[in-house]
């Protein structure tokens, strides 16, 4: 991998995991390096915003030993990305594509962490920033002032702008934010004018989310294959077993492959145990995220009027009665 394109920032944000795998023995860099180098460098974006969501080096730390342990034997020369570390930093380009920058900082790295989802990196910072995708709506709405790579065109936008685009992220999750998700987000952001203007016209949000729900992106430009494989997914419990069903082609056409060579099933037992675990964290995430999401907001005496807490309320409101359906 190729690292012309990202900002110095980033790249010693890359040479600081390598460190910190070289520090706890491991034999490849994983996205749990990663977030300890992200937080490593503090006056980059995405520490920033880590920072101000209440995450720090200590907690990363401590999180991370309490999943995993360290090696036995140090380790030198060259130390090899992790898949799911190689797939962040390739997906970091891709958010900075999206965001129309020409380098890669850190606010990608840290998008691309949080959009990879599946890494001890994301793991960690799932169990304690929820919704998840808080961290997302902080990057964005922190993008304008204080970004790592090059702007691109979008202009400087008032509150209620940030505040819009800031919940289009968070409604997109780990996809990217499509115009329909910037629809929904306008009708969201309360005292806006774009939701005065389309209230005042007669246009429901709720009606609004019900028929992007109905509709198939695929047929328009904001077909992306993440959301196109989230929307074939279900996730039912039956008598006593969670059941996980994925329906896209790609994954159907893999699992029969699998199968075909395995002989049949396939059991977390064994040392195939250990490739289980991340799919049952990440199950166990999306239920605490989804529970968290329906029970009853707690009351507090004092109303949170930061961007954070009204992007949480909006996604609140646009999420739990579809997941009621």
């Amino acid at each position: 991998m190729t690292f012309e394109r990202f900002t110095g920032t980033a790249r010693k944000v890359v040479v600081t995991a390598q460190e910190e795998a070289r520090k706890l023995k491991h034999h490849h860099i994983g996205t749990e390096h990663i977030l300890l180098g992200l937080l490593q460098v503090p006056d980059s974006t995405a520490a920033n915003v880590l920072h101000r969501l209440g995450y720090d080096e200590e907690t990363a730390r401590a999180d991370i030993a309490a999943l995993v342990e360290p090696g036995t034997k140090e380790l030198r020369g060259h130390i090899p990305f992790a898949p799911s570390a190689k797939k962040t930093l390739e997906v970091a380009l891709r958010e900075a594509r999206q965001l129309h920058h020409h380098d890669i900082g850190t606010e990608h790295i840290l998008l691309a962490l949080v959009r990879e989802g599946e890494g001890v990196g994301a793991q960690v910072l799932a169990e304690r920033i929820r919704p998840i995708g808080k961290v997302r709506a902080a990057v964005l709405t922190t993008l304008e002032g204080s970004q790592d790579g090059a702007a691109g065109p979008w202009p400087n936008g008032t509150p209620a702008t940030e505040e819009t685009v800031a919940t289009a992220g968070a409604l997109a999750g780990g996809a990217p934010v499509g115009s329909h998700h910037l629809l929904e987000a306008m009708l969201r952001t309360e005292n806006s004018m774009a939701a005065r203007v389309l209230r005042e016209l007669g246009v429901d949000p709720d009606a609004v989310a019900a028929k992007i729900d109905e509709l198939d992106p695929e047929a328009t430009a904001d077909a992306n294959p993440e959301e196109a494989a989230a929307r074939k997914m279900d996730l039912r419990l039956v008598d006593d077993e969670v059941h996980l069903i994925l329906r896209d082609p790609a994954t159907v056409a893999l699992a029969k492959k699998v199968t075909e060579l395995s002989d049949g099933p396939i059991q977390g037992v064994g040392p195939v145990a250990g490739m289980f675990v991340p799919l049952w964290q990440s199950t166990n995430q999306l239920l605490a995220q989804v529970r968290d999401m329906l029970e009853p907001e707690p009351e507090s005496e004092e109303e949170d009027e930061s961007t954070a807490h009204k992007v949480t309320k909006a996604v609140r409101t646009a999420l739990a009665p579809r997941l009621r359906r």
